[in-house]
């Protein structure tokens, strides 16, 4: 009786020994994660990346551990920071548009960061064109016009594959400057991006405004992408991303850097043309709606 009761005393402490170092591995590990910083010292559109980033590891603190998150040290173009993702360098988590290619090359965390609210695409314009895009009724009368964009942007290839006549830039701020001068006609926007960009920039090109007529929308979701080795932070930031869908706290960021812009756009007042996005994989939970912003009322195509 009383080795039985050595050996169940002996296999307690072992199992509180298991315990503990299980804890102390959950509390001691210390996530570092590493993002691309802004294009300019303009450039304010990914602040609520970094909190939503910020919040997922916070949610999954207690279970796995502390973290540090920084940006990178040094400064790179978009492609170089996928090229440096890929070979396990810093950055070691992007935020990008969906794409088939990406999703093969990365290990994608399938969650949109911004419920697609990039699909809904309103014009920067010189504000004398004004009238010119306010009697557009069809898009083919667009197409005849010049669109702006990055050339390393996923929605120039998507303009383009729709018979759009899209003229690339490879600076972001030389876009502006663009548009200014006249290379192009319009210049395609988010709509949580298109004000901040307006007012920010209102003194360098006082003739640009915002379109208030059209709408152009494609499907355009963003996720987190991290290195295909490294699941480990992909599990972490998709449990804590689920938790704050569950919990409320992803809306709540969602609304607080978007509802003004959603207010302001006036859908009920433009012409809405959508089109397809060819290169969104077929893994796009387009089916769980409660992921997804929804502001189509009419569609013109």
């Amino acid at each position: 009786m009383m080795r039985l009761n050595l050996n169940l005393c002996i296999l307690a402490s072992f199992l509180c020994f298991l315990c503990g170092n299980q804890y102390a591995d959950a509390t001691e590990r210390l996530t570092e994660v590493i993002y691309p910083p802004a294009q300019s010292n303009l450039d304010k559109r990914d602040q609520d990346f970094i909190e939503i980033l910020h919040m997922a590891l916070k949610k999954t603190e207690a279970t796995d551990g502390a973290f540090i998150i920084r940006p990178t040290k040094l400064a790179m173009n978009p492609l170089r920071f996928h090229r440096e993702l890929e070979k396990g360098n810093e950055p070691n988590i992007i935020w990008a548009s969906v794409t088939k290619q990406r999703e093969e090359r990365f290990l994608p965390i399938r969650i949109p960061l911004r419920k697609g609210i990039l699909g809904y695409r309103v014009f920067l314009i010189k504000a004398a064109d004004q009238k010119k895009f306010s009697a557009i009724t069809s898009v083919n009368q667009l197409k005849q016009m010049k669109a702006g964009q990055g050339a390393t942007w996923l929605d120039s290839d998507i303009l383009a594959s729709n018979g759009f006549n899209v003229e690339v830039g490879f600076s972001y701020e030389g876009l502006f400057k663009m548009l200014g001068i006249g290379r192009f006609d319009y210049f395609p926007r988010g709509i949580n991006e298109v004000y901040i960009e307006l007012q920010q920039r209102k003194n360098q090109h006082p003739d640009i405004d915002v379109e208030k007529t059209l709408l152009i929308y494609y499907p355009l979701p963003k996720y987190f992408f991290v290195n295909k080795e490294n699941k480990y932070l992909a599990n972490r930031i998709e449990r804590g991303l689920k938790i704050m869908i569950k919990d409320g706290s992803f809306e709540k960021i969602f609304m607080k850097y978007n509802k003004f812009y959603i207010d302001a756009i006036r859908m009920d007042k433009r012409r809405i043309f959508k089109i397809d996005n060819p290169f969104l994989p077929d893994t796009v939970p387009l089916e769980q709606k409660e992921l997804w912003l929804n502001l189509l009322q009419t569609a013109d195509k």
